[in-house]
């Protein structure tokens, strides 16, 4: 392939920088806390692999390409440049294929072209993206590595005519509820590998070298991630992070101890199968209570349990005007995006991705229209003051919208006979006793 290829145009510069600003606004309206631990290990200006678990399509490689300083460049699945337009517009931002048996083996050997241009790549010492599960699916674990990682990092520092170092980091992405508003992900980063350490330019690569390399980024990877062996316990270790993470990191605030004692409990979890079972059962009737209520845990704890509402009506009174321009003006491109996604999405775990990333440009495009707009009514300045005004409008239309799910859920409280309240009590306080108890094993 030729450098020729290799150079980014200024409208490819330009676009990339539009798409990071878009969706770094929209992954922060998106999200209610975006956690990044470890970002000070990420070596810069060095050739670089990052190693990301894959649970959320091509938003996974969006959040790490947001909140890291380097410019990097994805590897994508060879199904997605079926179509010219496409495979056009992936390149311009920086996404080559890689093939997989599943894309027909004919194209199998266009790999070897898309690692020259990896090589290429790390010899400029920029930084290429993969995931080395091979696959992408919604679980809350790790699944086995594929050796490709280690097979791109030998033939790049063969192919490198200096003496460089290629590293490789493993980023590990930590979401709360991918496919809901408001949610929480956290992104981790491991100490880095120095390749040269593991293979040697000058041999083949063996099969011996390449899975000690796969190893050592497969326990690391499992080391800034939370990892559930067992599908069945997920609901549970998600339920017990979201609703009752108090009862596992106590006082303590640091983004890096809570961290650690989630991963703790994600370790009990996979080791702990006797004493779980029971904390399942339990865990699971009380879900099931309040899906047939129609509540969720955290409403419960701040309306039955503390009996706190009165500041929450107040705030949902003194954000209702402010936020009436964003949910008339501000909507409608994240409802056409979400039944877009709705509609057009066959596997759950691409959902999120198509949802946000559509959000994300109707939103961009929609800006835009309104700035033309009112450019024939007002000067630039004065357009673009009232788009900013615009666009704090719609986060505030944010909030109201949750506060009005807050006070939904309260009036359903308060609507509740007292056979209900005491039986969702009780089930509440046997799932809080056997968390603690878990917890101290």
């Amino acid at each position: 392939m030729s450098d020729k290829k290799l150079i980014l145009q200024a409208m490819n510069i330009l676009l990339h920088y539009i798409l990071k600003l878009i969706y770094l606004i929209t992954a922060r309206t998106y999200y209610s806390k975006i956690t990044v631990l470890n970002l000070e290990k990420v070596p810069v200006n060095e050739p670089l692999l990052i190693a990301i678990n894959h649970s959320n399509a091509f938003w996974d490689g969006v959040m790490v390409g947001l909140h890291t300083k380097q410019r990097i460049w994805f590897l994508a699945r060879g199904d997605v440049f079926k179509k010219p337009f496409a495979a056009k517009i992936l390149n311009a931002l920086g996404i080559a294929p890689i093939y997989r048996m599943q894309e027909g083996i004919q194209n199998m050997e266009k790999n070897k072209e898309v690692f020259n241009r990896c090589y290429q790549i790390l010899s400029q010492n920029q930084s290429i993206a993969i995931f080395p599960e091979g696959n992408c699916e919604r679980e809350s674990k790790l699944r086995p590595l594929k050796k490709g990682t280690s097979r791109i990092a030998h033939g790049a520092i063969e192919s490198f005519t200096t003496n460089k170092s290629l590293y490789i980091t493993c980023a590990g992405l930590n979401y709360d509820d991918p496919d809901n508003l408001n949610s929480e992900v956290m992104l981790n980063f491991s100490d880095p590998i120095k390749v040269n350490d593991f293979l040697d330019a000058s041999k083949p690569l063996s099969s011996i070298d390449a899975l000690i390399l796969t190893k050592d980024v497969e326990q690391r990877l499992d080391a800034v991630m939370y990892n559930v062996y067992q599908n069945e316990n997920h609901k549970t270790f998600h339920f017990i992070r979201r609703n009752f993470l108090s009862l596992i990191v106590g006082k303590h605030k640091g983004e890096k101890y809570k961290f650690e004692k989630v991963k703790e409990l994600s370790e009990k979890i996979n080791t702990c199968p006797e004493t779980l079972q029971q904390l399942n059962v339990l865990i699971a009737t009380y879900i099931e209570l309040l899906d047939g209520l129609k509540l969720r845990e955290k409403y419960v704890n701040k309306y039955l349990v503390n009996r706190k509402f009165i500041d929450d009506y107040i705030v949902f009174l003194l954000l209702f005007i402010p936020a009436l321009p964003g949910l008339f003006l501000n909507s409608w491109p994240y409802l056409l995006a979400f039944k877009t996604a709705k509609k057009v999405v066959k596997k759950q775990e691409f959902f999120s991705s198509v949802n946000i990333g559509a959000a994300g440009l109707i939103y961009f495009l929609w800006y835009l229209v309104l700035f033309i707009v009112l450019l024939f009514f007002l000067p630039m300045i004065k357009s673009l003051m009232l788009l900013v005004v615009l666009h704090f409008s719609g986060i505030i239309a944010l909030h109201l919208a949750s506060y009005f799910r807050a006070l939904r859920a309260h009036l359903r409280i308060s609507k509740l006979n007292k056979s209900d309240k005491v039986k969702l009590l009780e089930s509440r306080q046997l799932c809080i006793d056997a968390i603690q108890k878990f917890v101290q094993i």
